[in-house]
């Protein structure tokens, strides 16, 4: 039966010593500690050194229930107690039983060390503002100081007790603000740790999602060299492979048919040259296909301005360039090869007479366009070049868009290109013709 007794003793002090730990845990924390053991080691000392008069079992008394007290507040903490173990009622049951340590060492203390004792009031007043809400707090406070007055009213006097009750009240005022006070600050510096480490985590998170982002288009870009290498080589295959073993076998044929029947060879040869040509355009096709066009984001009038200014500044030739009427929307080969015709002609005449002086007249109507290059200069070697390759290729495409192109000497003196094509054409080629040199 003893020893029933004693294991029931020993579990009910164990189960008292984790409640006391939990609460400790998820009450108070580390500053709040530290001023409690303070406060109670002076206490201590004081009931020790500074109650001599006093009986010795009730000296035993005050520095027993003040050790108590003591221990309370450095219980270590049990490490299943979290934040989230804090309740009520273990605030209310540690509250009881330091309330009653504190009135008993309180009342069985005499002297000096009685009001250092008392003191300990703002404690235990600190302890519960800080762990119960604020009315709690204060009807906590109020019911403490009417017992520690009422106690000294008991045993000294009723006036003694209502100085004390003055005094009490300042104390319990300014505590219970300073550390409502502290709670707040506390709480909103846990706050902003909180802001702070969910903002860090999000620019992690930020940081990985540019990261793989940054990798994805690398592997997009990867990807798509990869496929326009592809692409090229099979439109190499495709059309200019073809084209060349067609003119392959064409040139072989004739080539057997030279000797012995020129006319038939002629026609073969005739074929080649239609093949080379459709297999030159396949090339400039590819070719446009990998060089950004020079009317990419620029109306014509524009690109031709540039062009000119461009060619200003590299030669000493005066050029004048003038638009009559609004330039209509134009198809992108009809653009390309009266961009290219200008350039032709403003070539031309710096390498092909001595010119200094060019006018450039785009004419726009509603059906026709009219582009005119005229330049002052004399030929060279005392003749045009009128049906160089330049003109002549480009005098190709014109007709390819059922325009017009006359080249040759003006009336009066210099130069002239004379370019009319429609508007609307019907044999649109999808490539950059290039031209350089007449």
């Amino acid at each position: 039966m003893a020893s029933h007794n004693r294991k029931f003793r020993i579990a009910a002090f164990g189960a008292l010593s984790d409640a006391l730990r939990a609460w400790r845990q998820s009450a108070f924390s580390s500053r709040v500690t530290i001023i409690a053991v303070v406060m109670v080691v002076g206490a201590l000392i004081a009931a020790v050194t500074a109650q001599s008069d006093a009986p010795l079992w009730r000296q035993v008394v005050v520095v027993g229930a003040l050790s108590i007290l003591l221990a309370l507040n450095l219980l270590p903490p049990s490490p299943e107690a979290t934040l989230q173990t804090e309740s009520s009622g273990r605030v209310v049951f540690y509250l009881t039983i330091a309330s009653f340590l504190y009135l008993l060492a309180f009342g069985m203390s005499s002297g000096t060390a009685s009001s250092v004792i008392a003191m300990l009031l703002f404690l235990l007043v600190g302890q519960a503002t800080w762990t119960l809400p604020l009315a709690a707090a204060l009807v906590y406070a109020g019911g403490m100081m009417i017992g520690v007055c009422g106690m000294i009213a008991f045993f000294v006097d009723l006036e003694a007790a209502l100085q004390s009750a003055a005094s009490f009240s300042f104390g319990i005022v300014f505590v219970v603000m300073f550390v409502q006070i502290s709670r707040r600050y506390e709480q909103q510096t846990e706050q902003a740790e909180a802001q702070r480490a969910r903002a860090e985590e999000l620019l992690a998170q930020l940081q990985a999602s540019h990261d793989e982002l940054r990798a994805a288009r690398e592997r997009e870009l990867k990807v798509a060299a990869i496929e326009e290498r592809v692409r090229l080589a099979r439109d190499i295959h495709d059309g200019l492979g073809h084209y060349l073993t067609i003119l392959n076998v064409q040139l072989q044929a004739a080539a057997r048919l030279l000797q012995r029947d020129p006319e038939r060879a002629a026609a073969v040869i005739a074929t080649c040259r239609e093949v080379a040509q459709t297999a030159l355009d396949e090339v400039r096709r590819s070719v446009a296909a990998m060089q950004p066009s020079p009317l990419d984001g620029h109306s014509l009038d524009v690109a031709i301005e540039r062009l000119i200014d461009d060619f200003r500044t590299s030669t000493a030739i005066d050029v004048r360039f003038v638009q009559m009427g609004d330039l209509p929307a134009l198809p992108p080969t009809l653009a390309m090869t009266l961009y290219r015709a200008v350039q032709e002609g403003l070539t031309n005449a710096r390498k092909h007479s001595n010119a200094s002086q060019i006018a450039v007249h785009l004419t726009c109507m509603p059906e026709t366009v009219h582009l005119t290059i005229h330049d002052n200069g004399q030929p060279i070697n005392g003749a045009y070049k009128s049906d160089g390759f330049g003109l002549a290729g480009l005098r190709e495409r014109i007709e390819r868009l059922g325009g017009v192109l006359h080249a040759g000497p003006h009336p009066d003196e210099g130069f002239l290109l004379d370019i009319v094509v429609p508007v609307a054409i019907t044999n649109e080629v999808d490539h950059d013709p290039g031209v350089t040199g007449r």
